[in-house]
């Protein structure tokens, strides 16, 4: 009669072991995640190095340079949402960053008339930080602008011709003024 006794304390013993070791492993995990979430900023910043967005910016000029000098793509209105970086109204941060160098990349650096004026290693040095974003936003959740990003590719690629993507070309100066802001390297 002693042993079942015993053998019941012990089964209550393991049961209460488990549930007490599964409780501090979600604890664990939910921790981890709250502090993963809150350091997701400090990594990209940390991720990105300042040549990169040098590199990106100088090659970004010459490819404006390039682009055809027609009137009609100076004189319509910006393609790319007014955001900001540090404004509490339409406030970006990485996962838009990530959102909108996806969109550039499927959108307008993939279209054969960008293709042909390109600077040299300008598509490592994009497929780098679209990497570098993946990486460091691994987030599967949308951000709260995707709706308007979703709007600008809508945009590019509704205008005639590649004039949309030629025209989009023209503002990823913004998209990597706003990358320097959130690294805070103030190198542009």
């Amino acid at each position: 009669m002693w042993q079942r006794g015993d053998n019941l304390l012990q089964l209550k013993m393991s049961l209460l072991f488990v549930r007490t070791s599964v409780l501090s492993l979600l604890l664990v995990l939910v921790t981890g995640e709250l502090v993963t979430s809150a350091e997701r900023g400090l990594t990209c910043r940390q991720e990105i190095p300042a040549e990169l967005i040098r590199d990106l910016w100088s090659r970004t000029r010459l490819l404006i340079n390039k682009l055809p000098k027609e009137e009609k793509f100076s004189r319509r209105r910006r393609l790319l949402p007014k955001f900001c970086t540090n404004c509490p109204e339409r406030m970006i941060g990485w996962l838009e960053m990530r959102e909108l160098i996806d969109v550039y990349q499927t959108s307008v650096f993939s279209r054969g008339v960008v293709q042909k004026l390109l600077p040299l290693h300008y598509n490592d040095l994009l497929y780098r930080i679209q990497h570098t974003l993946q990486h460091c936003v691994s987030t599967s959740k949308r951000s709260e602008w995707f709706k308007i990003i979703k709007k600008l590719e809508r945009k590019i690629k509704k205008r005639r011709r590649d004039e949309g993507a030629l025209k989009a070309v023209g503002e990823f100066t913004f998209i990597l003024r706003w990358i320097d802001e959130l690294t805070q390297h103030h190198i542009l």
